[in-house]
């Protein structure tokens, strides 16, 4: 086999593969799909490396050993001098618990198994990225945990005189029809896992041992090359977060590279001629490098200021992610590829194996010191601890039963045994004002009965469509609500529910909830139509639940929608402490009643069409015409976004007396 040309036409298209790539991850709207980028990049490197290696085995000089050298030397120098910038820049920049997650991401990703431990923790789009510096390695090591397996195979492909095509055509087909049949099931795993990528690479291995017979007619290939180009951009430009992905929808950029690397083995065309210019070669020259830094870059950005960026902000993010690309592309990835007295392979292996140990040891002392909380002052470590202000029973309570339990059985709180009880109903906001609640209702002889979901809201028949996530409340509604209706002990119903969601999904500001999957409602059959008034359609279904409860007798409050932050608030006063800046988070005004203010208008119409009565929290941090501060008498408002400190909450517990004294005894009403 014939020793392959340089094609510039490649590396234009790594061009095309990573500035997406940037592109997406600096938020830039108008290209919701820049991620197909990645996928590109797989089908390049699946061809390349299996044309290096069946090139090899062919001529009988192939060498696992010789392989792995070469692979240390591409892939090791860059990555770990931006591993170890980044451990040096979370050290000094991150609140403690990031920089241990920060640690513990940096030791997966020299171990090349980053994609294995960010599917253990999350999805790929979750708020929580913008605080994970190495968040993109996970590539690094489906590619890595690709070549472990493709040499033997093609070793033992080659002893077995098989032909290799239908081998790896067999696979890829076996790996494209689970990524297709079970995307949707399993998003996070189809994401991160090889089992789930491997045909992308496996495309490219194809490649290298198929010839297409009518792309050496000129007419076919430059509509093979335009086409291809067409696909991936047009993937970058379409696909979005919400699209099951990879799946079906990575067909197409991944086809897309596919045609153009397949019409250049066959002649020019005009798309690879463009490919092959100076500029997209260059970029292409860097792709490797300014794939390792611009996320880095794009994560320190964010993470001090909160925010994603401008556009001019994003312009200079993506100048200094190229300068810096290029300074780490001549002087640590071209010496150690290109090594101007070749070193000893054994001596590669020694050195990569000890900077590989320097920064596995670094990042699991940093790990074990839980990221130095050390290095902040008394006052930041009380802050830092409000994150995980919240009573040990919280998540059993409300975030899931077995088959054998029920959502009928609640947790209990205040009196114990009494027989008047207090039922607080909702969703994860419910359990957030049980400390503001439990001290009363032991003090006036009341048991408070929790019945809680997250993501449901209790009104009868409507269903919540989390995109990609498996979210059912028919189980929930049906045994709650029977149970809240027909429990002659139950006086007093507070419905608590982080209401702005279900009107209008999640924030539309700040990095909170940013590359969430869409959340929608509607009923058990489907979601309610792009252009449906959800606010209304939640607030009809929150006037018949009041309605049904008065008319079975009971008292009933609703607790009014919170402000609702763009970011995690201990943290970001962590952050504040950090970086010096004494500003105070606020939720603007405009920003909290863009979201509450007409379901604030709906409670006070159901409270007072039905007499129940109106728990108003927000009072407490939101004055009128004002915006709303997230810190009350020095405690964080929230542990996360949006949800209640135990702190915060117990200091509240005056915006329940009159709730509470209604059905003990006292005869007043709250209003």
């Amino acid at each position: 086999m014939a020793r392959p040309a340089y094609r510039p036409d490649i590396d234009g298209l790594r061009s095309v593969a990573v500035i997406p790539v940037v592109l997406f991850h600096l938020g830039l709207g108008w290209m919701p799909g820049g991620f197909v980028g990645v996928d590109v990049f797989f089908v390049i490197s699946g061809f390349l490396i299996t044309t290096i290696i069946s090139r090899e085995i062919a001529e009988g000089r192939f060498s696992i050993l010789n392989f792995y050298e070469r692979r240390i030397r591409r892939i090791f120098p860059a990555l770990f001098v931006v591993i170890a910038a980044c451990l040096a820049g979370a050290s000094y920049l991150f609140a403690p618990e990031d920089l241990a997650n920060a640690a513990q991401s940096a030791v997966a990703a020299v171990l090349f198994s980053a994609n294995i431990l960010f599917f253990l923790e999350a999805g790929y789009f979750d708020t929580a990225s913008y605080a994970k510096p190495l968040l993109h390695t996970w590539s690094l090591g489906i590619e890595e945990q690709f070549y472990i397996v493709l040499p033997l195979l093609l070793i033992a492909i080659a002893r077995m005189k098989a032909r290799a095509a239908l081998w790896i055509g067999g696979l890829t087909a076996a790996s494209l029809g689970l990524s297709i049949a079970t995307t949707q099931m399993v998003p996070t795993a189809a994401y991160y896992l090889l089992p789930w990528r491997a045909w992308e690479l496996g495309i490219g291995a194809m490649l290298a041992y198929l010839s297409i017979g009518m792309l050496s007619r000129p007419v076919w290939r430059e509509i093979a090359a335009a086409a291809g180009l067409l696909m991936i951009l047009g993937s970058a430009l379409v696909i979005t977060r919400a699209t099951p992905f990879p799946g079906a929808a990575a067909i197409f950029p991944t086809v897309g590279a596919a045609l153009l690397i397949a019409s250049g083995r066959h002649g020019p065309s005009l798309t690879g001629r463009l490919l092959s210019m100076a500029l997209p070669v260059w970029i292409g020259r860097l792709s490797y490098s300014l794939y390792l830094w611009h996320w880095p870059v794009i994560v320190a950005f964010v993470y001090s200021a909160m925010r994603m960026p401008t556009g001019l902000e994003a312009a200079g993010l993506f100048a200094v992610a190229l300068v810096l690309s290029w300074i780490s592309y001549r002087l640590v990835e071209q010496p150690f590829r290109h090594p101007a007295d070749a070193a000893g392979r054994r001596r590669i292996f020694i050195i990569a194996g000890l900077a590989a140990s320097v920064l596995v040891v670094s990042g699991v002392g940093l790990y074990a010191a839980r990221g130095l909380p050390g290095r902040l002052p008394p006052d930041l470590r009380e802050l830092a601890a409000f994150s995980h202000d919240q009573p040990d029973w919280m998540g059993a309570c409300y975030r899931g039963k077995t088959v054998e339990e029920t959502w009928a059985e609640p947790c209990l709180f205040g009196a114990e045994g009494a027989r008047t009880r207090v039922a607080v109903w909702g969703d994860s906001h419910a359990p957030t004002i049980i400390p503001a609640i439990e001290a009363g209702a032991r003090a006036e002889g009341l048991t408070v009965a929790l019945f809680a979901r997250d993501g449901c809201p209790p009104i009868k028949g409507l269903q919540v469509f989390w995109i990609g996530q498996p979210h059912d409340c028919s189980a929930f509604l049906e045994e709650t609500y029977d149970r809240m209706l027909n429990e002659s002990d139950i006086a007093l119903v507070i419905i608590a529910v982080r209401a702005p969601i279900y009107g209008q999904g999640w924030l539309p500001y700040g990095l909170a909830e940013i590359d969430r999957a869409p959340l929608l409602i509607g009923d058990s059959s489907a979601p309610l139509p792009p252009d449906a008034d959800r606010v209304a359609y939640f607030l009809e279904g929150l006037d018949r639940t009041v309605a049904d409860l008065r008319s079975a007798g009971k008292e009933v409050a609703l607790v009014y929608p919170l402000p609702e932050a763009g970011f995690d608030v201990p943290m970001a006063l962590v952050r504040a402490g950090v970086r010096r800046s004494g500003a105070a988070p606020i939720v603007e005004r405009q920003q909290y009643d863009a979201r509450a203010a007409r379901l604030a208008e709906g409670y006070d119409a159901i409270t007072a069409r039905h007499g129940a009565m109106r728990i108003r929290l927000e009072t407490a941090f939101c004055r009128d015409g004002e915006d709303c501060t997230l810190v009350y008498e020095g405690i964080p408002v929230f542990r996360d976004s949006n949800h209640l400190t135990a702190t915060m909450s117990a200091a509240l517990s005056d915006r329940f007396e009159l709730a509470l004294d209604t059905i003990s005894g006292g005869g007043r009403r709250a209003e």
